[in-house]
């Protein structure tokens, strides 16, 4: 089988290798696709600080089981499922009170540990996930993008019938933008400067998108959502000018969750902060319940994918598909590799 290893900076190699066994508590998985994100391309670049070369990239995916350990109860083999690609320890306090994303000892699959761009991959079945039959593959491995979306929304107390701006209408920003909608946020607004990318919420059913580069953000927020303002702002782009305009935007007693990933140390105005007791959230992926929800959210039609995968490309061409992020990044929301895919 095949797996695609990123030992260097710009450096995609296939490599073959056997096909993996599996012990009593694991299953073997076939991918089907995988999804290339933000993180991908920073290790791609060779500047994410937390992950060391070689290393097979990949994260987001859809997968069917091809067989599973004699343990393991609740999966079977042809279930189509994705999988949470975090190992924790389960022993320290953030594990033991269910926040195992911000485990003392976390790795991520794909980044810290080898990850899923490969035709076959083992996996403890502890972190799958089972997805209908009747979901599209290509869906299911947008899971994990929207299970970000989903923890970030629920990082902020109150969320329902709140008045909610996600900075950023990339991926994630879109995600989350929906997510909050479909956990029952009163109105969400979502901004940018792209132009492409605003379109497409409005299309994936987002209240407002706004043109920041048009239409100031003061503005928007006093015409949408009146005297009440945003009651939560999400960070999204992870920008310097981004989370100045945030500050400045934010209501008195708001909330503010950073789920973006800052390359680089930021100057933050404390003041702002403390005096009009504004509230900052770290958000770092998601939990168990993040993942069911945002596979329900799919499954029940609330959450909107037509027109969001820019491109596919097969297993052999990877590398082209990381040249291309590169050359449109503006134009650009998922691309996705089919691993099972091996034309060209």
């Amino acid at each position: 089988m095949l797996r695609a290893n990123l030992t260097a900076p710009f450096t995609i190699e296939l490599q073959e290798k056997s096909i993996p066994e599996i012990t009593d508590s694991d299953v073997l998985l076939k991918i089907h696709y995988v999804g290339i994100c933000g993180s991908d391309i920073q290790m791609y670049h060779g500047k994410h600080k937390y992950m060391t070369f070689p290393v097979v990239f990949g994260h987001e995916l859809s997968a069917s089981i091809v067989k599973t350990g004699k343990n393991v109860t609740g999966f079977a083999a042809g279930d189509l499922v994705t999988v949470e690609p975090q190992i924790y320890c389960g022993e320290c306090y953030p594990c033991r009170s269910g926040r195992f994303n911000v485990c003392e000892r976390l790795k991520v699959q794909g980044v810290h540990a080898d990850g899923y761009m490969a035709q076959l991959v083992v996996v403890d079945a502890k972190f799958l996930h089972k997805c209908t039959r009747d979901m599209n593959p290509q869906q299911v491995a947008l899971v994990e993008p929207l299970a970000v979306g989903v923890g970030a929304v629920k990082r902020a107390p109150n969320y329902k019938d709140a008045n909610v701006l996600v900075v950023g209408a990339g991926t994630i920003g879109n995600m989350t933008a929906q997510a909050a909608k479909a956990l029952g946020a009163a109105k969400v607004m979502v901004s940018d400067i792209n132009g492409k990318k605003l379109a497409l919420a409005k299309e994936c059913g987002i209240d407002v998108a706004v043109n920041v580069a048009e239409t100031s953000l003061t503005d928007a927020i006093e015409t949408h959502f009146g005297m009440r303002k945003a009651d939560i702002i999400i960070d999204a782009a992870a920008t310097r000018s981004g989370f100045k305009s945030i500050l400045e935007v934010a209501r008195r007693s708001s909330s503010v969750v950073i789920t973006g990933n800052y390359k680089d140390p930021l100057e933050v105005e404390m003041p702002l902060i403390q005096r009009q007791e504004i509230t900052l959230y770290g958000h770092m992926m998601y939990v168990r319940e993040d993942f069911a929800d945002a596979i329900a959210f799919i499954r029940e039609g609330k959450i909107h994918t037509d027109g969001f995968i820019t491109a596919v490309y097969p297993f052999r061409k990877t590398l082209e598909a990381f040249r291309y992020i590169d050359e449109f990044p503006n134009d650009v929301m998922k691309i996705l590799v089919d691993v099972q895919n091996l034309e060209g």
